[in-house]
Formats: C-alpha cells, sequence, structure tokens
C-alpha cells in the first residue's frame, strides 16, 4: 500500500488505543486497523485508493518544496515505486536541481511526464478490492432505515460474526 509520509504511529500505539491490527507489512508497520467493533471505523495508514501516478504527484510536490525552500532536505524517491529507470530519472533531475543551485539559475520542470510510464503500481487491484469489499459488507450490515445502524439479522455486538 502506497505511502505518501512516514509517521510515527506504531502498532503499539494502536493496540494501546484499543484498535485491532488487520493489516501489515513484512516491516511490521501497520496499514490497517480498525475500530473494536472491526466494522464501524477503518484506518488505513496508506493510500489503496491512489491512482498510478498519485505518489508520484506527492513526490513531485515535496522536491517543490525543496526547490521553492520550503523544506530542508531533498526527498528521497519512493521505495518499491519507482523502476531503475524512473529512479535514474530521479537522480539526473535531482542532480539538475543542485547543479542550478549552485549556478543560481532557475530549475528546470520535474520530468513527471518522462517518469510515469516507469512507474510500478503494484496496489491498484488490491485497493479496488479493498474499497469493494468494504462496501459490500457496509451494505450487508447496514438497515434501510437510516436511523438504524445494522440490518435486523445483524447482532451489534458482534456485526461480523467473527466473535461467535
Amino acid at each position: 500500500m502506497p505511502h505518501s509520509r512516514h509517521n510515527a504511529i506504531t502498532p503499539e500505539q494502536l493496540e494501546a488505543a484499543g484498535l485491532p491490527i488487520l493489516v501489515t507489512s513484512i516491516d511490521g508497520d501497520v496499514h490497517m486497523a480498525t475500530s473494536e467493533d472491526q466494522v464501524r471505523l477503518i484506518y488505513f495508514q496508506g493510500h489503496p485508493e491512489y491512482d498510478f501516478n498519485s505518489l508520484l504527484k506527492e513526490y513531485k510536490r515535496e522536491v517543490t518544496h525543496f526547490i521553492n525552500n520550503e523544506r530542508e532536505d531533498y526527498p528521497l524517491h519512493p521505495e518499491n515505486y519507482f523502476s531503475e529507470e524512473a529512479a535514474s530519472i530521479a537522480e539526473q533531475y535531482r542532480e539538475k536541481v543542485f547543479a542550478c543551485r549552485a549556478k543560481g539559475t532557475q530549475v528546470p520542470p520535474f520530468p513527471e511526464e518522462q517518469t510515469e510510464p516507469y512507474l510500478d503500481n503494484t496496489w491498484g487491484d488490491t485497493g479496488k478490492s479493498i474499497f469493494n469489499n468494504w462496501l459490500g459488507i457496509v451494505y450487508r450490515l447496514t438497515n434501510l432505515d437510516r436511523k438504524r445502524p445494522f440490518a435486523p439479522q445483524v447482532d451489534p455486538t458482534d456485526p461480523l460474526g467473527l466473535r461467535s
């Protein structure tokens, strides 16, 4: 699942808040947690809804912040998203940015269109599945009467039937 920024929310913090963790990465980072009933609230630490180029646009934004002196460090390109070709384009652009700064010349535009063909969107189908499955569950569990949270056949203390 793509992440646009690193945060310092740990699995221990989520568990201490009573939020069951559903999905973690190999590194132990939390991707998805829920409210205690595992239905009413879903917390994502990433962006499964992102299009193939959304993360690139966020990277471009951060590079632009650096160019405009709105951040001190030049951002690293996203992990597991840039192919070798995309990483090479990003590194060449980084070198141009620093060269232009040293010379006091204008920085050329970010090479977004040149980079896009080399992006690796590994989450697109999974993101669609997450959303569609969640929407199906909401539809199945929710009462048609907007004043009632659950359909008549749903146990409000165990809406998904996970505890039985």
